[in-house]
């Protein structure tokens, strides 16, 4: 057994080493295998000070075809395929810590089989979708309603239809509408707002 396999037991586990870049702690591997105990982790040999998070082929043989392999010339994906990995995500570490729990909530979020599967996925989209397009139209529609409201009252205004005169009631405050007969001659054309109201007392 190597020293540094002595001091890290999950060395060779789920991180494939690289002398170039730092390992991750014991616990912080640890709480990775607990979660999923096929993610592996190993250092990114395209992107420096990055780390590429990666899956061992479960139901299939992995990226194998050599046809698809010889068309590779990045360097992450060539290891996945000859190590026989699927590739999940990269994984930079920012100061000096190692933080876990959000990479577990991310891989939480994006678990389909922790979700029900494929379908199930699907038929959360499709809902999600519809929940959307319900709200865009009645977001519209409320839109036009208020509109058309504003155009109406705008309207009446400008042709004297709203003009209406009260006159308070005997002794109280309240003023009550008048009942006086209102003539109102037809707008002519487009200058609408330009009727005259005639009112007899």
């Amino acid at each position: 057994m190597s020293r540094r396999a002595a001091t890290n037991p999950w060395i060779g586990v789920n991180f494939i080493p690289n002398f170039r870049m730092a390992t991750p702690p014991a616990y912080w591997l640890r709480r990775l295998y607990d979660f999923d105990a096929d993610l592996v982790v190993f250092p990114s040999k395209n992107q420096p000070f990055a780390y590429v998070l990666a899956r061992r082929a479960r139901l299939t043989g992995g990226m194998t075809d050599q046809a698809i392999l010889d068309t590779v010339t990045q360097p992450d994906t060539l290891f996945c395929f000859k190590n026989r990995l699927v590739p999940v995500s990269m994984i930079y570490r920012h100061g000096t810590g190692w933080s876990i729990d959000n990479i577990i909530r991310s891989l939480k979020a994006r678990d389909i089989w922790a979700q029900g599967g494929a379908e199930k996925v699907a038929e959360k989209m499709d809902e999600q979708d519809e929940a959307g397009r319900t709200q865009i139209k009645k977001d519209i529609r409320d839109d036009i309603w208020n509109r058309s409201g504003d155009a109406w009252r705008s309207y009446q205004a400008r042709t004297g239809q709203r003009s209406r005169l009260t006159v308070p009631k005997k002794g109280t405050n309240v003023p009550s509408p008048r009942t006086e007969r209102r003539i109102q001659t037809a707008p002519s054309g487009s200058t609408a707002g330009s009727g005259i109201v005639l009112a007899t007392a």
